[in-house]
C-alpha cells in the first residue's frame, strides 16, 4: 500500500508523520567520529552526549537556521530516520518537506535530493508557513490577510497569505535557540560560570519569558566557574532571565514588524481585525504572545500543539493538493527548480 510522509526537518528537530500518526521526532543532531567524519549516533542518543564526548568523537547539527549546513549527514541522518519509520518497503513513500519560506531554489533541491537518495520518491517542498496555515487549519484561499509567524529552533517565518499566495515573507535567522545562547552569554558576564545550552534551555522553560513576569522566580543551576575551573551551584532569577532574553526578543519583534511595514495595508488591516497566528515550538516561549499582541495591537492565537503545526500541514497539502490550487502558489518539485545552465 502506497505510503504518504510528510517531514519536518527543522534546525533542532525531526518530526515525520504518516497519516494522523507521529512515527518519529528526534533531535536533528549527530555525533560523529572526528577524523572519518563518520556518523556514529544520531537523535536522542547524539543530543545527550553533547558536553558529554571523548576527544574522538563530535556532535554535529547538519541543519542549521533551517537550512542543510552538511549535505552527507543530512542525508545519513534522514535515511535513518526514515528506515526506523518505515522500515524497508517495496513501494516507496511519496514525500514532502516543510522548507523556511526564504530558501532558495538550490537549498530547496538540496533538501528534495536528500530525500530522495534517504528512499523517498515524487518529493515535493511546502513554504514552512503556507503549511503551519494548513496545519492550524486557516483558510487563506479567498481575499483577506492572514499573517502567519511560524517561530522554530534556528528561524522564523513571517507570511502575509491571501488569496491563495504569499503576499509578503521573510525568513528571519533568529529562533528559541538564540534564547538559549543569550542565557549562556548572561550567566557567564553575570555570574562568571560557564553553562551548557541543555542546561540554557531547562533555565529558560522554567522559569524564562519575553515579557517581565508578575512574580519573580528564583531556580538554582549547575555550571563551572571560570576561574577556578570546579563546578558550582548558582541562583539566577526570572528577572536575569528576561533580561538576557530581551535583545533577542526585541530582534525577532523587529523582523515580524519589517513584514508587517512591508505588507499592503489593507492585509495589515485584515490581519488586525483578524488575529495574528502564532506557530512552532517558539511560540510556546513564556510571554511570546503577549508581547507580539502589545506590539503590533492586535489579538495572537496560538495552539497547544504549535510544536507540529508545519508537519501536519505538509501532511494535508500532499494529500489534499487542491488546498493550494490558486496559480498563486504551487507545490514545487525537482523538475521544477532546475536550474537551466
Amino acid at each position: 500500500m502506497p505510503i504518504d510522509l510528510a517531514i519536518d526537518f527543522g534546525t533542532s528537530k525531526t518530526v515525520l508523520l504518516s497519516g494522523n500518526k507521529i512515527l518519529l521526532e528526534q533531535p536533528s543532531v549527530a555525533t560523529v567520529d572526528s577524523e572519518t567524519w563518520e556518523p556514529v549516533h544520531f537523535g536522542d542518543t547524539a543530543r545527550n552526549m553533547i558536553g558529554r564526548l571523548p576527544e574522538h568523537l563530535e556532535t554535529v547539527f547538519p541543519i542549521q537556521r533551517g537550512m542543510i549546513a552538511d549535505y552527507d549527514l543530512a542525508e545519513q541522518m534522514l535515511t535513518d530516520y526514515m528506515t526506523k519509520s518505515l522500515g524497508k518497503h517495496l513501494i516507496k513513500p511519496r514525500v514532502i518537506i516543510a522548507m523556511p519560506s526564504g530558501a532558495n531554489s538550490i537549498q530547496r533541491r538540496s533538501l528534495e535530493n536528500a530525500a530522495e537518495i534517504a528512499g523517498g520518491r515524487k518529493v515535493q517542498v511546502v513554504d514552512s508557513a503556507v503549511a503551519a496555515a494548513l496545519g492550524m487549519g486557516i483558510d487563506f484561499s479567498r481575499p483577506g490577510g492572514k499573517m502567519i509567524v511560524d517561530i522554530g529552533a534556528g528561524v522564523t517565518d513571517i507570511a502575509m497569505l491571501s488569496a491563495g499566495g504569499i503576499v509578503q515573507c521573510d525568513s528571519a535567522p533568529i529562533g528559541s535557540m538564540d534564547f538559549d545562547e543569550a542565557i549562556v552569554k548572561y550567566v557567564r558576564k553575570e555570574f562568571n560560570i560557564f553553562i551548557g545550552n541543555l542546561t540554557a534551555e531547562d533555565i529558560k522553560k522554567q522559569i524564562g519569558s519575553v515579557v517581565p513576569r508578575k512574580e519573580e522566580v528564583t531556580i538554582k543551576a549547575k555550571g563551572r566557574n571560570l576561574f577556578s575551573g570546579l563546578p558550582e551551584l548558582f541562583e539566577i532569577t526570572s528577572t536575569d532571565v528576561y533580561s538576557a532574553m530581551n535583545d533577542t526578543a526585541v530582534a525577532l519583534f523587529q523582523a515580524i514588524n519589517s513584514v508587517v511595514e512591508r505588507t499592503p495595508p489593507d492585509i495589515v488591516a485584515d490581519v488586525i481585525s483578524d488575529r495574528i497566528y502564532l506557530t512552532g515550538g517558539g511560540a510556546l516561549t513564556n510571554g511570546m504572545c503577549d508581547m507580539i499582541a502589545q506590539n503590533l495591537n492586535a489579538d495572537v492565537y496560538v495552539r497547544n500543539d504549535a510544536e507540529y503545526s508545519v508537519v501536519k500541514g505538509a501532511q494535508a497539502a500532499l494529500k489534499q493538493p487542491e488546498l493550494l490550487k490558486n496559480i498563486d502558489y504551487q507545490l514545487k518539485n525537482i523538475q521544477d527548480l532546475i536550474v537551466e545552465p
